[in-house]
C-alpha cells in the first residue's frame, strides 16, 4: 500500500503550535479512523448507529447560536462569504487563546515576552540531537523560523508581545509569516527548483516511489481546485491557501451549505441549519462548529 502523503511542511511545526492542532484535527481523524475500522470488519459507512450520530451532533441551541453569529448582514440567512469571514475571525481568537500556555512555557526569563533566543533554544531542545543530515536541516529550520519571528515582531522591537506571538505559532494569522512558511514548503518541495510544484513535488512523490506509484483520485482532485491558473503546476500564490489551511476550510463549509440548503440558493436559514444537524454531525464541518461552540461556550 502507498504511503498516507502529508501535505504540510513537518519541521515548521512546534511542539507548541501542535498542541493547539491536535485538538483542531482530532475529531475528524478520529471520526475517520473509526469508519475505517467499520470498513474493516465489511460494513459500510452508513450503518453508523443512529445513537451514535445523535451523540455527536451540535443541540439545536448550539445551532441557532452560531448562525446568529455567522450572519454578518443579519438577513436571516448565511453565505459562504459569512462564514468564511467568521471562520477567519475564529482562527485568531483561537490562536490567541491558545498561544497564552506557549508563551508561559517557552518564556524562560518570565518578561512576559518571547525573544528570538528563547525560541531557537526551545527549537533546538525539540530537536533532542541527531545525525548531520538531520542537524543540517535544524540549522535550515532555524534561520526559517528567524524570518518568521522577525515577521510577526510588529513594532521592530526584538520580542513578540502576547499580541505578536499568535502569528508566529499560526501563520494563517499573519500574512507575513505565512509568506515566509509558503516560501518553506516550496524549498522543501520543489525538488526541480524551479519555483513551481507539479502534483508529485506537491503530495511528496520521492525515489522510493516506483512508476507503478499514482496519485489518488482525491489527491488529483485537490490539487486541480488548488491549481487555480490550470497551469498544471502550483506557484506560491496558489500554494497559499493549501499552508493557511483556507483550502480545507472552505471545503468543510461549503458541504455545509451544501447539506442544508434545501431551497438550492447556496444560502442557509436558522431552520435549515438545525434540521441538518444530524447529516452535519457526519461531515467535516462538525469539527469547526464545535470548536467555535466550545470558544464561545455556547
Amino acid at each position: 500500500l502507498k504511503q498516507v502523503r502529508s501535505s504540510s511542511p513537518a519541521p515548521l511545526i512546534s511542539v507548541h503550535s501542535l498542541k493547539g492542532t491536535m485538538l483542531k484535527y482530532a475529531w475528524p481523524l478520529i471520526y475517520a479512523l473509526f469508519l475505517g475500522m467499520l470498513c474493516a470488519n465489511g460494513q459500510e459507512e452508513d450503518v453508523v448507529d443512529d445513537q451514535d450520530i445523535e451523540e455527536e451532533a451540535m443541540t439545536k441551541e448550539q445551532l441557532r447560536a452560531l448562525h446568529a453569529k455567522f450572519d454578518a448582514d443579519s438577513n436571516g440567512k448565511i453565505s459562504l462569504q459569512e462564514v468564511m469571514g467568521f471562520a477567519e475571525k475564529m482562527s485568531k481568537a483561537i490562536a490567541g487563546k491558545d498561544v497564552v500556555a506557549i508563551l508561559e512555557e517557552i518564556d524562560t526569563d518570565k518578561d512576559g515576552k518571547l525573544s528570538l533566543q528563547e525560541h531557537l533554544n526551545d527549537i533546538h531542545n525539540q530537536a533532542d540531537g541527531g545525525d548531520a543530515e538531520e542537524m543540517k536541516e535544524l540549522e535550515k529550520r532555524k534561520e526559517t523560523e528567524t524570518n518568521k519571528f522577525k515577521s510577526a515582531d510588529v513594532d521592530g522591537d526584538g520580542v513578540l508581545g502576547p499580541e505578536e506571538v499568535p502569528g508566529l505559532f499560526y501563520p494563517e494569522t499573519h500574512p507575513g509569516v505565512l509568506d515566509v512558511t509558503v516560501r518553506e514548503t516550496m524549498r522543501q518541495k520543489d525538488h526541480d527548483g524551479d519555483g513551481k510544484l507539479t502534483a508529485k513535488e506537491f503530495w511528496e512523490f520521492g525515489a522510493e516511489d516506483s512508476e507503478q506509484d499514482q496519485l489518488s483520485d482525491e489527491e488529483i482532485k485537490d490539487f486541480q481546485q488548488l491549481d487555480i491558473d490550470g497551469s498544471g503546476t502550483l506557484d506560491e500564490s496558489e500554494l497559499k491557501a493549501w499552508e493557511s489551511g483556507q483550502f480545507h476550510t472552505q471545503a468543510a463549509m461549503v458541504k455545509l451549505l451544501e447539506i442544508c440548503d434545501k431551497d438550492g440558493d447556496m444560502q442557509c436559514n436558522m431552520e435549515e441549519l438545525e434540521n441538518a444537524r444530524e447529516e452535519l454531525a457526519a461531515s467535516d464541518a462538525q469539527y469547526h462548529l464545535i470548536e467555535w461552540a466550545e470558544h464561545h461556550e455556547l
